[in-house]
């Protein structure tokens, strides 16, 4: 008996008890507790005895399941250790194909075979019929390992089976041929073709096999193909030619390869030296990119038309010596040019050579090509010739020798300009390489030169603010005149540096003398400096000239006014503090103006806490097509109309608990001010709207605004001082009407009398004639008619003044309703008049009267919300009323026809009336339906019933609790909506009022400040109080603790602002210091070649001025910023 110890199962081993004797192992097993040693399956499977492995199948078949880590099964390892035994027993023991398992790569067992060399396992594998052309994860199949890895006896048994297919594509579309041909197995290439493996497929990227072989190096199997081709009926030289999908020979493979024995064997085959790729490039460029001399050298001395091919360009009609050139193979070069390369071909971008190499920095070559007498006056498609290229690269001119600068025809070329009229002076100043400027200064190069647009050297520089470059240029120049001439817009260097921002620049020119002159629009360099929001270089020009703080341009604008339109806040405010002086320019907008009509938020608050807000918001002509700034705030920047009103509030210093705490509330912006509607009223032609503001907030929606506390306050106030008076004495005017109306129909309610043999009903009026009136009946009727006649008048006139404003209204219909019905009821029953009609004209009237008098109410603010929400909620029934009316109807109809013994549904008006009925809950269940249908007598039971049933759900259940979910669902938004609505309509009040007051009487209840005192219990606060239900209170927690928090974050802010100045400021003066010592130990370093600000290969724009239209500078900054990068 062996036993063996214990595995986890996991480990690819199993717990078990072996034993040669079945019955004997099994009762040990079961009867006896032995230590249990380990078996590893895979190990056995891989050389143990079939005999054990079949002892313990037998015990457990789910042992043929097992995989290890790699999830190879047992056959896997059997395959790859050759021990055929275990293939075969598993095999046969299986109920599908064993060898049809799979790793977790993808690989059978015959994969296995094949890479571990197992002739063997690889033949029982086939004879049990293993697949032979099944590809792994990796697209490799059994044939194509066999090949990779030169195991060729196994090339050899694999092809030898029917099933393989010698031209099975793997990866890339590889066959075996291909894979041997790429590691130069030529045995296996030779097996492959005698099993008749195809010499003409070609992979994913169009290659053939010649194309592997030749890419690889494998000159042996290239040597091998091109034999079997020509059995195969291809001769040599048109073998070797094969083009693939590029139309790239096996010569363009092989010179990539960069292998020299198989660029020689291919030459030596035949193969076509200028056979052109898809973008005509031919084996010759691609040797001269790689630099590679030997194989060019071989191809041209191997061609008989030299000058043919020496020149051949490419796509980019680039030439071999480009090639060469791109990447500094001077020697290439030098060798190119003595077979005849022409020095001076020009590509498809108007590059030479020498351009090419300056631009790619191959200084070498540069050197080589100007000692071969390349044409140096040469322009690329931008005009720049090999100068303008040379400066653009790093370090500019210095990567040239002074041999080649003092020579005439380079001299000559520092006056040569390019297509925006730049030399390379220009180019040199513009980049801020002073050292180049150094060297083009020393040769003597005028000054006066200038571009398309009139700029010179130093206007270059002070634009991109090259303080260095700046300095240079002015020790040089004699003629003052440069310093202050002007471009083709006017622009001094001056003002090109203050739009810059460029701070030493601007005081370096104000030293050398530069004078505040105006560009061709009249604006100074403060109005250039300005419009940037350079606020150093704005003080550093005040403190020069502050003449220049009030200086208008040719649209009658200051430097104010950009600074505001361009939205820079510092700038404003600092004008603003220098004292500048607030005006209109000739369009009559101020400088508030600007920044209001082009949306300038931050300088708007900025105004708004100045000092001059009250002086800034009053300047505005009034017939120039511009309103009253606030109303511009109203309508384009209700955000900084709410910070102007939060400004309007102010809280005394007061203990918030003592008496003499007060809140001031400041209404200036909300009304016009008194004096000016005194004007008005004299002034025809000048109309001051009362209440603008607020109306100006009406009409544009500004719900944010209307709530705002300053604006409640507002209206409070002309409701204590005015607007209730007048609207009491208007509800009095109305009661006038309303109540004797009432007493009519109290008094004189008709009697209902049965008489006839139908007993039929007749309705008797009190008769009452003109001699049994009463004096207070008779007082009554006259006061109905009077005031009914007077409410008739009203609405005239009003329909004349508003026109077809009128009709929009509702609540003048309801007038109109009102006062019809009165006179139809009180003139019959003045007169006596037979019949009973006009007495429901009377029930219409006191019904209409009363709901009118509920309209009055909503203008009170404790219950007046709760009405305009009524009419809110009311319009929302209105909506669906159309959806009641259909269903009413369709429920009327079905029960009308199925009801037929019920006098509720005999008739289909009584039918719909009692449908509404039972809608809002009285639906008399037991007496309608149950008590008819259990007497027998319901006619369609069943229907009756469903219907009933579908009634219930729809309308009681469904469409009511619609119906409150619509009214009660978003009853805060109602209210919210309900409450500004009551606002509007509290200005139209007193806006009417107003525009009918006098002057006298306007004058004395008009107030523009309002001071509240919340402690004191006997003020004028507690009125208000009253109406605002202590809003007081409110704002007083808002504004404390807005400004605590507004207050400690300010100064948070401001303390992190100076500390980073004075960080800025120390590392300046560090920097300056540790420059002045690098240049008393006269060091040099790529960092002295960069002038002015660290953008140096790029200015930041922050905007589009100063540059030219369509100017070439921009992309050929972004071609040099990517090529330092």
């Amino acid at each position: 008996m062996q036993l063996t110890k214990e595995v986890a199962p996991q480990n690819g081993s199993y717990k078990c008890v072996i034993d040669n004797d079945e019955r004997r192992s099994h009762q040990l097993s079961v009867k006896t507790d032995i230590t249990l040693e380990s078996v590893n399956l895979f190990e056995w499977a891989r050389g143990g005895d079939v005999s054990q492995l079949e002892g313990l199948v037998r015990r457990n078949p789910v042992l043929l399941r097992e995989q290890d880590d790699s999830g190879a099964s047992l056959v896997h390892h059997a395959a790859g250790a050759g021990n055929t035994p275990v293939i075969r027993f598993i095999c046969s023991i299986t109920v599908r194909d064993g060898w049809k398992v799979y790793d977790d790569e993808g690989s059978m067992p015959l994969h296995w075979a094949v890479e571990r060399n197992q002739p063997d396992s690889c033949r029982a594998l086939l004879e049990l019929g293993a697949e032979p052309n099944v590809l792994n994860k990796a697209l490799m199949s059994p044939l194509h390992l066999a090949v990779s890895h030169t195991h060729n006896h196994l090339v050899q048994l694999l092809l030898s089976h029917y099933k393989t297919e010698s031209n099975l594509e793997g990866g890339l579309g590889n066959t075996p041929v291909m894979l041997a041909c790429s590691i130069n197995n030529t045995e296996a290439l030779s097996i492959l073709l005698s099993h008749g493996a195809r010499l003409s497929s070609q992979n994913k990227l169009g290659h053939y096999a010649i194309h592997a072989a030749a890419f690889a190096g494998s000159k042996k199997a290239m040597d091998v193909i091109l034999k079997a081709g020509e059995e195969m009926g291809h001769s040599i030289e048109e073998h070797i030619n094969f083009l693939d999908k590029s139309y790239s020979s096996p010569l363009h493979l092989a010179v990539r390869g960069g292998n020299m024995d198989i660029i020689e064997f291919c030459i030596h085959k035949g193969a076509k030296i200028d056979q052109q790729q898809v973008d005509r490039s031919t084996a010759l460029h691609f040797a001269c990119s790689q630099g590679a001399t030997e194989a060019v050298k071989l191809m041209l001395s191997s061609y008989s038309r030299l000058d043919s091919i020496i020149n051949l360009p490419d796509g980019a009609c680039q030439t071999p010596l480009h090639r060469a050139t791109i990447f500094d193979h001077t020697e290439l070069a030098e060798y190119l040019i003595s077979k005849g390369a022409d020095i001076d071909y020009i590509d498809s971008k108007g590059l030479s050579p020498l351009l090419l190499a300056t631009n790619c920095g191959a200084w070498r070559t540069v050197a080589l090509l100007l000692s071969k007498g390349a044409n140096v006056k040469i322009k690329d498609q931008s005009g720049c010739n090999f100068l303008h290229l040379a400066i653009l690269q790093p370090k500019g001119l210095k990567n040239l020798s002074g041999d080649v600068l003092q020579h005439s025809s380079v001299k000559d070329l520092l006056s040569n300009e390019d297509n925006e009229g730049c030399t390379p002076l220009h180019y040199a100043c513009r980049l801020g390489i002073h050292e180049s400027v150094k060297n083009i200064l020393v040769l003597q190069v005028s000054l006066d030169r200038k571009s398309k647009d009139k700029k010179s050297a130093l206007h270059f520089a002070a634009q991109y603010g090259r303080v260095n470059t700046c300095q240079r240029l002015l020790e040089t120049i004699t003629d003052s005149r440069l310093l202050n001439e002007g471009d083709e817009r006017g622009l001094t260097p001056l003002h090109l540096a203050s739009g810059g921002g460029h701070t030493k620049v601007v005081e370096l020119l104000l030293r050398k003398g530069a004078l505040f002159h105006c560009d061709y629009k009249g604006r100074t360099c403060l109005h250039h400096a300005a419009s940037e929001g350079y606020t150093q270089t704005m003080k550093i020009v005040l403190a020069t000239n502050i003449n220049l703080l009030d200086k208008l341009d040719e649209d009658g604008s200051t430097a104010l006014h950009l600074a505001a339109r361009e939205g820079h806040v510092a700038a404003v405010r600092l004008l603003l503090q220098r004292g500048a002086e607030v005006s209109l320019n000739k369009n009559h907008a101020s400088f508030f103006h600007e920044a209001l009509q082009h949306g300038r938020k931050d300088v708007i608050n900025a105004i708004i806490d100045s000092d001059r807000c009250t002086h800034i918001l009053s300047m505005f002509k009034r017939d120039a097509g511009h309103r009253c700034p606030v109303l511009d705030l109203v309508d384009l920047l209700p955000e900084s109309c709410k910070y102007l009103l939060d400004r309007c509030i102010r809280e005394s210093d007061d203990d918030t608990r003592s008496p003499d705490y007060h809140i001031d509330y400041n209404f200036q912006w909300l009304q016009a001010p008194i004096a000016l509607t005194k004007h008005a009223k004299v002034d025809k032609g000048l109309k001051i709207q009362p209440l603008a503001t607020l109306n100006a907030m009406v009409k544009y929606n500004r719900i944010e605004l209307l709530s705002h506390p300053v604006c409640k306050k507002y209206l409070e106030m002309k409701w204590v001082a005015y607007g209730s008076a007048a609207h009491l004495l208007n509800l009095f005017v109305y009661l006038l009407g309303l109540l004797p109306l009432t007493h009519l129909i109290v008094s004189l309610r008709p009697s209902l009398d049965y008489t006839g043999p139908d007993n039929t009903t007749a309705v008797t009026m009190v008769p009452i004639s003109v001699r049994e009136q009463g004096s207070f009946l008779s007082s009554c009727m006259v006061m109905v008619l009077v005031m009914n006649i007077y409410s008739m008048g009203k609405e005239v006139t009003q329909m004349y003044h508003q026109r077809l404003t009128y009709f929009k209204d509702p609540f003048n219909y309801q007038d109109w309703t009102v006062a019809i019905f009165s006179l139809l009821f009180v003139i019959p029953l003045n007169f006596n008049v037979e019949g009973s009609w006009y007495w429901q004209a009377g029930a219409m009237a006191v019904f209409q009267s009363w709901i009118s008098f509920l309209f009055y109410l909503q203008r009170f603010e404790h219950f007046g919300i709760y009405v305009v929400m009524f009419n809110e909620i009311a319009k929302t029934l209105w909506k669906i009323l159309l959806l009641f009316f259909f269903l009413m109807l369709a429920f009327a109809l079905v029960f009308h026809a199925l009801m037929l013994n019920q006098k509720e549904f005999e008739r289909l008006d009584l039918s719909g009336v009692q449908i509404f009925v039972m809608m809002v809950g009285e639906l008399n269940y037991q007496s309608n339906i149950l008590d008819i249908y259990l007497d027998n007598k319901l006619p369609f039971p069943f229907l009756t019933f469903y219907m009933f049933v579908v009634f219930v759900i729809l309308m009681p259940i469904l469409l009511m609790n619609m119906m409150i979910g619509l009214a009660v669902g978003d009853i805060a938004e109602v209210k919210r909506t309900a409450g500004l609505k009551r606002i509007a309509m509290q200005i139209e009040l007193h806006t009417n009022l107003e525009e009918k007051m006098p002057y006298w009487l306007l004058k004395r209840v008009d107030q523009s400040f309002f001071t509240i005192y919340p402690n004191r219990k006997c003020s004028k606060a507690s009125i208000l109080n009253f109406w605002s239900q202590g809003e007081a209170n409110e704002v007083q927690i808002r504004l404390m603790t807005n400004s605590s928090n507004s207050t400690s974050v300010e100064a948070e802010l401001r303390r992190q602002k100076y500390r980073l100045k004075e960080i800025s400021s120390v590392l300046e003066k560090q920097h300056d210091l540790m420059k002045l010592m690098i240049q008393k130990m006269e060091i040099t370093s790529e960092a002295d070649e960069h002038d002015g600000p660290t953008e140096v290969k790029g200015y930041r724009q922050r905007s589009n001025w100063g540059q030219a239209k369509g100017s070439n500078w921009i992309p050929l900054m972004k071609v040099l910023e990517r090529k330092n990068v």
